[in-house]
C-alpha cells in the first residue's frame, strides 16, 4: 500500500493516537508486521479482515494490554517514549475498548460495572452507587433507547445481547474518553439495536468522539465508517474512504474472489427426507406437535427475546417441569455463541477443545492420545480453514472468530444425529462463513439435523425450513421458496394469541428453593439454637447467650477474614496458624512490652498482607503460598513460646470482655463484626476486590492493578484474623499456638455454609457470620443433649454435606426449568 495515499486519506483534524511500525511476533507467527494508523478527532475507522488476520492484536497494543515488541505509540503532538505503556496509561489518554469476549463482572450489578469503568467518581459513604445507577440509566438510553435493562439487575443473569449492551454503554460514558474501540460489538445484537448503535456513533462523531469498528457484518462498516482499513496476514493491506468501499470490494480484498459468494446455490438441499428425530409438543410449539427430520437444517428465527434461544436449551436439556415437551430421538451437540460461559474450555489446546466433542460419547477408559486427537479434529478443522499449526496452542491464543470456529469443528466430529447451532458465526470472517454453510450442508445431507439460531435474518436463506417466534411460541413455519428476509422480519412481529409461559408453581417452587438455599445458615442456627432452649431454657438468658457465643467470636472473624480471600477466588490454609501466632504475640510481647508488641503485630500484618501481592505478582498458587505461611506462622509462635502460657494485657481483656446488663457482649461483638464485612463488602474497595474474584482479565484490561488488590484482600483477611488472634488472648486470659489450629478448616465450612463461592465473587457476611455461629454452638448442642463431643465434628461436617446438596439441588432445578 502507498503510504502517502494513506497520509493523504487520514484526517487533518486534532490527533488522538498515532501508532507507528508496530510489529508483535508470537513464536513463528507475525501477529502484527510494521502496521501504521493515526486516529483523529470524529474519525470513525472501520477495521475489517479474516479471522486472524491482526486486528484484535493491535487493539490491545493500542489499549496497552499487549505491549509492541517494535514500534511507537504517540498521543497528539506528544512522543510516548515510556516503554511502561500499559491499560492504565492508555486509559488516562482517553482510549476505551469493548472486547470481542464481554468483560464485565458477572457477579456484580449492571450499575456497578459501571463503577468499575470510571472508580474516579466513588466514594466510600452510603449512597455512592447512586451516582453510576444515573450514569447507566443514561448512558443506556442514549445508546440504546427503549431498552428495559434494570440498573440493579445482576449482569450475569441477562441474556447476552443485554450485556453487550450494558457493555457499549459503559465504555462510551466514560469520563474523559476520546476514542472507543469496538471489537465485533454487533455479534449478539439485532437488527434495530445494530441500528441505534450505529446511530450514535454517527452523532458523536460530529461531536468529536472517535470510533475503530471492527467487525464482519461488511455492509455494518460501510454505514457507519468514515474510513476503512482492511488487514490482512498482520498487515495493512488496504486503506480508503468509506465512499471509494462496499461489500463487494471489501470481500475480493479480503478473501479473494472465492470469498465473494457468501451464499452459493442451495439446489443440493435434499429437504426434509429423512426419519423424524425431534418433536416438539405444546409450550413454544402452541397446540400443534412440531416434527423436525434428519437431513434437515431448521432455523430458528424471531427478534431477540422471542424464545428460540430457550428452545434450544430446552432440546439439548429437557427440564421436566417445561410447558414445551421435547422428544427427540439420538444424542444432541450444542454449538454457543456465547464462547466465554457456554463454549471452550479455557485451560486447553485447541486440540483438545474439537476431539472432545468425540471423546464425550465413547468409552470412558478409551486412550487418549495426542495422535489419536489429532486424528479425530485434523479434517473438521481443515475443513473450517482453522490452522493445523495452531492446534497445539491454547485456545484462548486464538482470535474470537477461530475459537468459534473451533467449537463448530467440535460438533462436527460428534456423533450425534442432532446439532443445535446458538449463533455459531458469531465473529467469523466472511470465508469461514462460506465454508460452514457448505459443511452444515454436507452435515445434513449425511442425514443429521440441524437446528440453527442466527442473530443475521440473511443467514436463514441457507436453511429448508424456517421456525419464526414471537411471544415465546412459533408464529409462523417458512418452507423452500417461502423463506426470504422480509418473511421472516413480517413474522417476527406476529404475536400469538396465547403467548408460552412458565408454569407458575414450577416458577414459584424455583424461587422458594432458591430462597431457603440462601436462608439455610440462619435456618441452620435457628434450628440448633431452638434445640439448646429446648434442652436449656437457661440457654436463653443473657449469661447462656454470652457464655455460649464468646468461644464462637475468634472463629467468626477468622470466617470473615476468610470470606474476602474466598471472595478472590482463593483459600488461605494458614489462616487458623496466623490466628494462633497472634494469640501468643499479644500474650507475650504485647503484654511484656507494648510497644515491641504493636511493632511485632503490624509486621506480622505487613507479611501477611503481602502473600497476595506475591500470589499475583509471581502468580503463585494461593494454596502453596498460604500452605508454607502456615508452618512459618506455627514455627514463630513455638519459638517465642514453646508451651501455653503468657497472660492478657488488662486493656484487651476490658476491650473484649465489657459487660453491660442485659447485654450479651459477645453477641453485640458478633454483630459488631459481620457488620464491619458488610460495610466493607458494600464499599467500593469491597465491589472491586469481588470483580477480581469474579473476571480478573476484565479488571487487568480495564487497567486495575492485580497485585494491589491482591494485597489489600489480605490486608482486610488480616485484619480480621489479626482480631480472632486478640479475641483468644482476651478469652482465654493466656496463648497457645495450637489455639487456632482448628479454625482454618472451620472457617472456610462456615465461608461455604454462609453463602460463599469457592470460584470467588460472591461472598456473603451475614451468612458467614450464621454458619460460623452454628458450628461453634453444635459442640455445645452435643454437650446438652449428653453426646460424646467425638461426634463433634461429624455433626459439623453432615450439616455442611446437607446444605451443599441442597444448594446443588436448586441450581439443578433452576437449569432446567
Amino acid at each position: 500500500m502507498n503510504r502517502e495515499n494513506t497520509v493523504q486519506l487520514e484526517s487533518r483534524a486534532r490527533l488522538i493516537v498515532r501508532a507507528r511500525n508496530l510489529t508483535k511476533i508470537y513464536g513463528p507467527t507475525r501477529a502484527n508486521d510494521d502496521v501504521s494508523l493515526t486516529v483523529a478527532c470524529g474519525d470513525v475507522i472501520g477495521l475489517v479482515g479474516g479471522n486472524g488476520a491482526g486486528k484484535s492484536t493491535l487493539m490491545r497494543m493500542l489499549c496497552g494490554t499487549t505491549p509492541p515488541d517494535s514500534g511507537t505509540i504517540d498521543f497528539g503532538d506528544e512522543a510516548q517514549t515510556d516503554s511502561a505503556y500499559d491499560a492504565g496509561i492508555a486509559q488516562q489518554r482517553g482510549i476505551r475498548i469493548v472486547h470481542q469476549e464481554l468483560s464485565l463482572c458477572s457477579n456484580l450489578s449492571v450499575a456497578e460495572n459501571f463503577y468499575l469503568e470510571a472508580p474516579e467518581d466513588a466514594k466510600a459513604q452510603p449512597g455512592w452507587r447512586a451516582v453510576y445507577r444515573e450514569r447507566a440509566r443514561v448512558a443506556l438510553d442514549a445508546v440504546f433507547p427503549g431498552h428495559g435493562i434494570d440498573v440493579d439487575a445482576e449482569a450475569g443473569q441477562l441474556p447476552i445481547g443485554e450485556r453487550q449492551m450494558v457493555e457499549i454503554a459503559r465504555t462510551v460514558a466514560a469520563p474523559g474518553v476520546k476514542l472507543v474501540i469496538l471489537d465485533e460489538p454487533t455479534s449478539s445484537l439485532g437488527l434495530e439495536r445494530s441500528r441505534q448503535l450505529r446511530a450514535y456513533i454517527h452523532a458523536k462523531a460530529v461531536e468529536g468522539l472517535a470510533f475503530i469498528f471492527i467487525s464482519h457484518k461488511l455492509h455494518e462498516i460501510v454505514d457507519v465508517a468514515t474510513r476503512v482499513v482492511l488487514m490482512r496476514n498482520g498487515k495493512l493491506e488496504w486503506a480508503g474512504l468509506a465512499t471509494d468501499a462496499s461489500v463487494p470490494v471489501l470481500v475480493r480484498l479480503m478473501g479473494g474472489e472465492a470469498a465473494a459468494a457468501l451464499r452459493e446455490a442451495s439446489d443440493e438441499h435434499q429437504g426434509a427426507t429423512g426419519e423424524v428425530c425431534l418433536r416438539l409438543t405444546g409450550g413454544a410449539a402452541g397446540g400443534d406437535t412440531i416434527e423436525l427430520r434428519r437431513g434437515q437444517i431448521v432455523g430458528l428465527a424471531g427478534l431477540e427475546g422471542s424464545g428460540q434461544k430457550e428452545v434450544l436449551h430446552q432440546i439439548f436439556a429437557a427440564a421436566r417441569r417445561s410447558a414445551t415437551k421435547v422428544e427427540r430421538i439420538g444424542a444432541v451437540s450444542f454449538v454457543s455463541g456465547d464462547r466465554q460461559r457456554e463454549g471452550v474450555f479455557p485451560l486447553w489446546t485447541v486440540l483438545s477443545n474439537i476431539s472432545i466433542g468425540s471423546l464425550a460419547s465413547g468409552s470412558p477408559f478409551r486412550l487418549v492420545t495426542n495422535a489419536g486427537e489429532r486424528e479425530i479434529a485434523s479434517n473438521a478443522a481443515e475443513r473450517l480453514r482453522l490452522d493445523s499449526t495452531r492446534l497445539a496452542s491454547g485456545i484462548l491464543d486464538l482470535s474470537g472468530g477461530n475459537q468459534q470456529k473451533a467449537l463448530m469443528a467440535r460438533a462436527l466430529v460428534s456423533e450425534a444425529p442432532i446439532i443445535l447451532l446458538d449463533d455459531p458465526t458469531r465473529g467469523v470472517d466472511i470465508a469461514a462463513k462460506r465454508d460452514f454453510y457448505k459443511l452444515v450442508a454436507e452435515v445434513a445431507r449425511s442425514g443429521r439435523l440441524v437446528l440453527w439460531h442466527s442473530t443475521e435474518d440473511l443467514e436463514f436463506l441457507e436453511c429448508d425450513q424456517v421456525l419464526v417466534f414471537a411471544g415465546g411460541r412459533v408464529a409462523r413455519e417458512l418452507n423452500g421458496a417461502e423463506i426470504s428476509e422480509q418473511a421472516i422480519v413480517d413474522a417476527s412481529f406476529v404475536q400469538p394469541s396465547n403467548a408460552a409461559a412458565t408454569s407458575p408453581s414450577a416458577r414459584g417452587g424455583s424461587v422458594f428453593g432458591r430462597r431457603v438455599v440462601q436462608l439455610a445458615p440462619f435456618i441452620s442456627l435457628a434450628i440448633v439454637f431452638a434445640a439448646m432452649m429446648l434442652a436449656n431454657p437457661a440457654t436463653g438468658s443473657v449469661f447462656g447467650l454470652d457464655l455460649l457465643l464468646g468461644p464462637a467470636l475468634p472463629l467468626v472473624l477468622v470466617a470473615l477474614g476468610q470470606m474476602f480471600v474466598v471472595g478472590g477466588s482463593e483459600i488461605d490454609l494458614g489462616a487458623g496458624a496466623f490466628a494462633g501466632l497472634v494469640n501468643v504475640l499479644s500474650a507475650t510481647l504485647l503484654f511484656d512490652s507494648p510497644a515491641l508488641g504493636f511493632a511485632s503485630l503490624t509486621a506480622a500484618m505487613a507479611t501477611y498482607s503481602a502473600l497476595g501481592w506475591l500470589i499475583q505478582a509471581r502468580r503463585i498458587p494461593a494454596i502453596v503460598i498460604t500452605l508454607g505461611a502456615s508452618f512459618i506462622w506455627m514455627g514463630v509462635g513455638h519459638t517465642l513460646q514453646p508451651t501455653p502460657g503468657g497472660a492478657s494485657p488488662e486493656w484487651l481483656s476490658a476491650l473484649f470482655t465489657w459487660s453491660v446488663p442485659g447485654v450479651p457482649t459477645s453477641l453485640v461483638l458478633i454483630v459488631v463484626a459481620g457488620f464491619a464485612a458488610w460495610v466493607l463488602d458494600r464499599s467500593p474497595l469491597g465491589v472491586s476486590l469481588r470483580a477480581f474474584g469474579n473476571n480478573p482479565v476484565a479488571m487487568a484490561r480495564a487497567g486495575w492493578s492485580a497485585p494491589r488488590y491482591a494485597a489489600l484482600r489480605y490486608v482486610v483477611a488480616a485484619a480480621f484474623i489479626v482480631t480472632a488472634g486478640l479475641a483468644l488472648t482476651a478469652i482465654n486470659t493466656a496463648s497457645d499456638v495450637n489455639s487456632g489450629s482448628s479454625y482454618t478448616l472451620l472457617g472456610v465450612a462456615g465461608v461455604v455454609i454462609g453463602g460463599c463461592s469457592l470460584m470467588g465473587g460472591r461472598i456473603s457476611p451475614a451468612g458467614v457470620v450464621a454458619g460460623s455461629v452454628t458450628l461453634a454452638l453444635i459442640g455445645a448442642l452435643l454437650g446438652t443433649l449428653n453426646v460424646s463431643s467425638d461426634f463433634n465434628a461429624a455433626v459439623q461436617g453432615a450439616l455442611l454435606v446437607v446444605i451443599l446438596a441442597l444448594r446443588a439441588l436448586v441450581t439443578r432445578n433452576g437449569s432446567e426449568e
